[in-house]
């Protein structure tokens, strides 16, 4: 099953509003065979010590690839950001792990302009229980150098489905494609993401960037998400459908 619709963010966290979000909530998108080991994730986050909530990570391309508190930002340089800033240090080991961690370039997702952009989130929470990203943040790197970057934030009030079954889609914000279409325009353009996460409990929560025209399959080398293709074929459809909803309205 493939659900789409658009819900603005409609929460107030870390005094921020909806209208300086950059990256928003677009969808709920249901995918089989999304567990580790199954489909790679770009930023893998989960509170390390400890089972109360925040919990916080990050990713870079710069120094060769860091994972880690060392690979935040430090301030909220997104463009209209939303005050968060995330610290990290809440990344499940092994750093290292491509199934875990990654740094995709834009050439490897097929991504071209602002609106192929997606944010998977698989939500991992006892019971399917609430949790709020409190910022999730899109970097934008040429040659390891920091050009831009967004962020948002979203409530989700239930995390069902869980992890091996995706997920939550942010996308681009209208007001923001052109802003991404500039970074993009530079060329050899890397991705790289940042999060932090409050009422949470439980974990690993993750992140993969992932090609919305393509309906979430598109992955990284050229390759896919393992999915029924009925199901691959139907959620592109709706998708796409969707796409063109917002565009009319």
């Amino acid at each position: 099953m493939f659900a789409t619709g658009m819900l603005a963010v409609g929460v107030l966290v870390g005094g921020a509003t909806s209208a300086s979000a950059g990256l928003i909530y677009d969808s709920s998108v249901l995918l089989s065979a999304q567990g580790f080991g199954s489909a790679p994730r770009d930023l893998t986050v989960q509170r390390t010590g400890n089972t109360t909530s925040p919990e916080s990570g990050c990713v870079s391309p710069t120094g060769g690839f860091t994972v880690g508190a060392s690979a935040c930002m430090g301030i909220d340089a997104a463009f209209m950001p939303n005050g968060v800033i995330n610290v990290g240090g809440d990344e499940p080991s092994p750093t290292t792990d491509n199934q875990k961690y990654g740094a995709p370039f834009a050439s490897d997702r097929g991504i071209t302009t602002a609106s192929d952009i997606g944010i998977l989130f698989n939500a991992t929470e006892p019971g399917g229980d609430e949790i709020t990203v409190s910022d999730l943040t899109l970097k934008f790197y040429r040659n390891s150098t920091l050009v831009g970057s967004i962020d948002g934030q979203q409530t989700f009030t239930s995390s069902n489905p869980g992890n091996g079954v995706a997920g939550f889609v942010f996308r681009v914000d209208d007001a923001q494609q052109a802003y991404v279409n500039g970074l993009l325009a530079m060329g050899n353009i890397q991705f790289a993401l940042e999060s932090t996460l409050t009422n949470s409990s439980g974990g690993p929560e993750s992140f993969r960037i992932v090609n919305l025209p393509a309906g979430g399959s598109s992955g990284g080398g050229g390759s896919t998400i393992p999915e029924p293709a009925s199901m691959a074929l139907f959620g592109m459809a709706a998708l796409g459908f969707a796409r063109r909803a917002r565009r009319a309205s």
